[in-house]
């Protein structure tokens, strides 16, 4: 207390529903404590106002740093008691009743709240506020309870939330179900874009020149956008990528698992997207370290651009870019020209991607069927999740085998490709068919002199 008496009062604020249906904010719930400490005649400092907006306080892990820091001020003897709104906004679990217990020990702490003023020292009231924090201990249980069983019945359906800062998943509406039409439209453009080799950034910039917002009302980045399809909901699943969800998907499942693979290869592979002023950036390697070559200005030789091996690479390695970008587009437009190399590639994949649906759906009965036998006898059940191990390996080994196939793939699409149809592509493909294509070394030079040589420059097909 001061020195003429006078309580020195704490109040504490938090936005939460009350076990009375309460739910007023943190500006109320002061006013109104306010109004009860000049009632009470106790003095409550600017500094000793504690607020956390928190929807929740009965979570063992759920943080309230104003509720931590109003208890050290208790433990220092710089309060006398605490207001509080309603007592469901100071304890809803009992481990923070005992902690207050524990300080009121030693600093014979009051509590009070519209609904009554409390003597934390006092053995009633200890009692009292334990069966209170009880009751609200319970109701939190419950309603986590009944959360967790409705989303249980949702599963079981079908269904999930729906997700999604501004209340609902990209491409649905605010029901998880109904399709958005422009944004389908946008995805389903989307997708057989980026399988033709063309970048997330491109794809990017297009969706956003067509004025196209997140589910948050903000322009699409590439990390929402790979988000985006790499969602299962997309391909009209569950979360788990498996089970078969209510909604219609937004892309057949076959195309899905092709667009799935190739961003995990390319997210894999930070590479790909980098360089992008130049055709091998980023992509060339040294023969004499490994280390990637970069395109830079040639000292020497002011306007005329060389890709090098820099720091932390020996720096032993360079070539001019005109030159080897020139040989190594005529090489790989040479392989795609061949329909033969493209199309042996491309086959496992495909077949792959489509055989993912069947498997999975196949997996899914099967654990629908060893739920319906829980009093089976337990070396059955042993062998069914046996079983269920095996469909996981299979579904593992395919994805990444479609992962895999992406190069060829995109050979595929391309096969055929004229010089002059290469050219005129955007660099992200030019470059995505180069690295589909061959791995590209560049030696030290083998002779002294000028001029360009291709057997300084080992094209290594790739064959995924």
């Amino acid at each position: 207390m001061t020195s003429n008496g006078t309580v020195r009062a704490g109040i504490y604020c938090r936005l939460s529903r009350a076990i009375d249906g309460s739910t007023e904010k943190v500006e109320d719930q002061e006013r109104i404590c306010r109004e009860m400490t000049a009632r009470l005649g106790w003095y409550v400092a600017e500094a000793n106002v504690y607020k956390d907006n928190s929807l929740s306080a009965w979570q063992k892990n759920r943080r309230r740093p104003r509720w931590d820091a109003m208890l050290k001020a208790v433990e220092a003897g710089e309060l006398d008691a605490i207001v509080v709104y309603h007592g469901d906004r100071l304890i809803r679990h009992p481990k923070d009743l005992e902690t207050l217990i524990d300080l009121a020990d030693t600093r014979g702490i009051k509590l009070a709240a519209p609904t009554g003023t409390r003597n934390i020292d006092n053995d009633d009231d200890r009692t009292m506020m334990r069966v209170e924090a009880a009751f609200a201990w319970r109701e939190s249980a419950n309603t986590s309870r009944r959360k967790r069983a409705g989303y249980d019945r949702m599963r079981r359906k079908g269904l999930t939330r729906p997700g999604g800062k501004g209340g609902r998943a990209f491409c649905f509406e605010k029901d998880g179900v109904t399709h958005r039409a422009a944004e389908v439209a946008v995805i389903r453009e989307a997708a057989p874009t980026i399988l033709e080799g063309y970048s997330l950034g491109l794809v990017v910039a297009w969706v956003r020149s067509l004025g196209v917002l997140t589910t948050a009302g903000k322009p699409m980045s590439q990390n929402t956008l790979r988000r985006i399809l790499m969602s299962p909901r997309i391909a009209g699943l569950m979360p788990d990528g498996e089970h078969q969800a209510a909604w219609q998907p937004v892309l057949d499942r076959e195309t899905w698992e092709m667009v799935r693979g190739v961003l995990a290869v390319n997210q894999a592979n930070p590479r790909a997207g980098l360089g992008a002023l130049h055709l091998l950036s980023g992509i060339a390697t040294c023969g004499l370290c490994g280390h990637v070559l970069w395109a830079g200005h040639n000292g020497t030789k002011p306007g005329v651009v060389a890709y090098r091996c820099p720091p932390p690479g020996c720096g032993k390695v360079g070539r001019n870019a005109t030159l080897l970008d020139a040989y190594v587009t005529g090489r790989v437009v040479t392989r795609l020209a061949n329909p033969g190399n493209p199309a042996a590639d491309i086959h496992l994949s495909d077949v792959a991607a489509a055989e993912l649906g069947t498997l999975t759906a196949r997996r899914a009965e099967a654990e629908a069927f060893i739920a319906s036998l829980a009093d089976a006898p337990a070396g059955r059940l042993d062998v069914l999740n046996r079983a269920l191990d095996s469909f996981d390996a299979k579904i593992a080994a395919l994805r990444d085998q479609v992962a895999d196939g992406a190069a060829g793939r995109l050979r595929h699409r391309h096969a055929g490709i004229s010089r002059e149809e290469f050219e005129a592509e955007p660099l992200s493909v030019r470059r995505a068919l180069v690295q589909a294509t061959f791995t590209v070394t560049v030696l030290p030079s083998s002779r002294r002199g000028p001029g360009f040589r291709t057997e300084d420059v080992t094209l290594t097909p790739v064959r995924a």
